[in-house]
């Protein structure tokens, strides 16, 4: 099990997961009074992003174990995963996961596994870095291998309990949208 205190555990693994990984650790200390879950849960925040989006571990218990919500800027959020050492299992294989959710059909694991064909390829041209933090990372923490993490991302967030309810009382959307790897021009 990896905790959230091994993801602190020393500057250059917080600079990895940061870039080009996008999973911001240091953000866990931003305000979270905006956040409100509906069933009202017990939530942590563990990490932001670059655009303002937050990963929560939700529920009551450990946090390490629990399951993680994100929750975007922009009025979007899911269960991604049943616990922190699952979501970094995916992320490390498919660092542009937020991609497969935009291109995903409203959810559809065909046109996920489409995605990720497109986004393997773009991901690894526009960051060079990538391989070696992610070998850096993995040489930290034990993250085990997914058999089939785009599934995995799929399920968990068919399987999403909880959702966020903005200040107005509008109820955060699904993170799968309507867009098909056949929307993007410049994948054929």
């Amino acid at each position: 099990m990896i905790t959230i205190a091994d993801l602190n555990s020393s500057q250059q693994l917080i600079e990895d997961l940061y870039w080009p990984f996008d999973f911001d650790t240091l953000r866990a200390a931003d305000d979270s009074s905006w956040i409100q879950l509906d069933p009202e849960t017990p939530f942590k925040v563990i990490a932001g992003e670059r655009t303002g989006g937050v990963f929560l571990a939700y529920g009551n218990g450990d946090p390490n174990t629990l399951p993680i919500l994100y929750v975007t800027s922009e009025g979007q959020a899911g269960h991604v995963a049943s616990d922190l050492t699952e979501f970094l299992a995916v992320l490390m294989t498919a660092p542009y996961w937020r991609d497969l959710l935009k291109f995903s059909g409203n959810g559809s694991l065909i046109e996920m596994r489409k995605t990720a064909v497109f986004m393997e390829r773009e991901y690894a041209e526009d960051n060079p870095d990538l391989l070696d933090a992610r070998n850096r990372i993995m040489n930290v923490l034990s993250i085990p291998k997914i058999d089939d993490p785009i599934k995995s991302l799929r399920d968990s967030i068919h399987a999403t309990d909880c959702t966020v309810v903005a200040e107005d009382g509008c109820r955060y959307e699904s993170l799968f949208n309507s867009f098909t790897s056949s929307d993007n021009p410049h994948w054929k």
